[in-house]
């Protein structure tokens, strides 16, 4: 994923701007204190991406259902949302 890097100064130059954009369009700031990076920048939506993905790798048996459910809709076993509404009506 493509990242732009800025200093310091013109991330605090520009921090709000920063902010909608990271937010809206997903973009992430490498920010460089002195030409070294030093932080990161990235809205809150990636970042709970990135936490649950930690978290799912993290736990074994949790990353064992999930290769099992992307077999699964690779084999095309699931239920999309159209049919489980129809599934759902019929139970009623």
């Amino acid at each position: 994923m493509y990242m732009t890097t800025l200093p310091v100064a013109d991330a605090r130059a520009h921090f709000s701007k920063l902010i909608d954009e990271a937010a809206s369009t997903h973009e992430r700031f490498e920010i460089t204190r002195n030409g070294i990076r030093a932080a990161v920048l990235l809205g809150v939506d990636d970042y709970d991406s990135l936490r649950e993905t930690i978290a799912v790798l993290s736990d074994s048996e949790l990353l064992v259902d999930h290769i099992k459910g992307l077999a699964a809709i690779a084999e095309g076993d699931y239920v999309d949302a159209k049919d489980l509404a129809r599934l759902m009506h019929y139970a009623d």
